[in-house]
């Protein structure tokens, strides 16, 4: 499950990831922001969240809502995703973020972790995105979450690892998406370290670097 997650690196640090993983010359920005919206360090569903997509085969990074309409639908399942009704005709898209959150339970005592990258960088997850009425919403992909991860949670969002960003914003038939969503890369894991942080992530309306303390 991916149901909060923190964004805060620079755009310029976004952008250059997003060259790299998809050997693109130029990624391009939309929106008010230009793709460069404030940190924020408790994303939820429903806040606007930038993501990347094809447009006019290049990279693009901008506004989408996070949750398809009506229910505020956040995840899709990768296994089921191109079989429900819900998401025909989406386009993929992918998430950028620093880390996600996640709750472990000790009897009545919720503990919320924190997992991102050893190194700082940026991640990348698999999404879908559709534009109704003229609004973009988003959905992340989850997956079974892989041996290393069970513990945090029986889900856990597809990561696009290396040049997966590349084949997942392609304009590959939805067959050989279906089965690339459908199970995590074995790898996604390996660069990733988890920790526990401030139970204030709990209430949306707290916003600020210090719940990841």
């Amino acid at each position: 499950m991916c149901g909060r997650y923190v964004l805060f690196s620079a755009p310029e640090q976004i952008i250059a990831a997003i060259k790299s993983r998809t050997h693109a010359e130029q990624v391009n920005t939309v929106g008010a922001d230009r793709g460069a919206p404030k940190p924020n360090y408790n994303v939820a569903p429903t806040h606007v969240v930038p993501i990347v997509r094809t447009f006019k085969d290049v990279p693009t990074i901008g506004p989408a809502t996070w949750g398809y309409p009506p229910k505020t639908v956040f995840n899709a399942r990768g296994e089921t995703a191109y079989d429900k009704p819900l998401f025909a005709g989406s386009l993929p898209c992918a998430f950028p973020m620093d880390g996600w959150y996640e709750w472990t339970k000790d009897g009545t005592r919720k503990q919320p972790w924190f997992t991102a990258n050893k190194d700082g960088s940026p991640l990348f997850m698999a999404g879908l995105c559709t534009a109704i009425d003229g609004v973009l919403y988003g959905t992340i992909i989850t997956t079974e979450a892989l041996p290393d991860l069970q513990w945090l949670h029986h889900r856990m969002p597809r990561i696009l690892v290396g040049d997966e960003m590349d084949f997942w914003l392609s304009d590959a038939p939805d067959a050989e998406r279906k089965g690339f969503v459908a199970a995590s890369n074995m790898e996604a894991t390996r660069t990733l370290t988890s920790r526990k942080v401030s139970t204030a992530v709990g209430n949306v309306a707290n916003n600020s670097p210090a719940l990841l303390e």
